[in-house]
């Protein structure tokens, strides 16, 4: 009998080490993922702030899906009004094609998530972090430059909608995105 319980405690304790064992390493494995995938995105972007690069990979942006979160505004555009139509998520989508953003692509597809998910404060914040990073690298022309892309490929996506009845291209919650856009990259 003692014999048994012998070998049934010899087997518990190489079981709780054996789990133990796996779960050092797959933090490991976790900790080097990361860390791997900030390399990435630091690379992909420029990015040096260990907070903005964490705030992008909690948010699942990759550096395969970063070219895809650089259109996140166009998402907040297309749902200002509360709601996403057929011919904003186009726009949105045509502009990532245009983008050199490919359908089937992971970062088309972390687009089409976004779209179909909403805005959310998270990635607002992340983004705009992000923005306020790469506006303060760039020197002035290179900021307009990138200010006027952004507002004209969002415009496309506000007036893709044809505002209150047709009659207005771009309604007055669009315009507040719009606003906070060229804010984002300032003169």
């Amino acid at each position: 009998m003692s014999d048994a319980l012998h070998k049934r405690g010899k087997a518990l304790e190489e079981d709780f080490f054996a789990r133990r064992d796996q779960q050092l390493r797959d933090k490991l494995k976790a900790t080097f993922e990361q860390e791997v995938t900030r390399e990435k995105l630091k690379a992909a972007t420029g990015l040096a702030d260990p907070q903005i690069l964490d705030r992008l990979i909690a948010l699942q942006v990759r550096g395969e899906t970063m070219a895809a979160f650089g259109l996140y505004p166009l998402v907040e555009v297309a749902w200002a009004d509360g709601k996403l139509d057929r011919r904003e998520r186009d726009a949105v989508l045509a502009a990532a094609g245009a983008s050199g953003i490919a359908k089937g692509s992971a970062g088309y597809e972390a687009l089409e998530a976004a779209l179909a998910d909403g805005p959310t404060e998270a990635k607002r914040k992340v983004w705009f972090a992000y923005a306020r990073d790469l506006a303060g690298r760039l020197d002035p022309n290179e900021r307009r430059l990138v200010r006027e892309d952004l507002l004209r490929r969002a415009r496309v996506v506000a007036e893709a909608s044809g505002g209150i009845l047709g009659a207005l291209k771009i309604s007055a919650a669009e315009q507040r995105v719009l606003d906070r856009i060229a804010e984002a990259f300032p003169d």
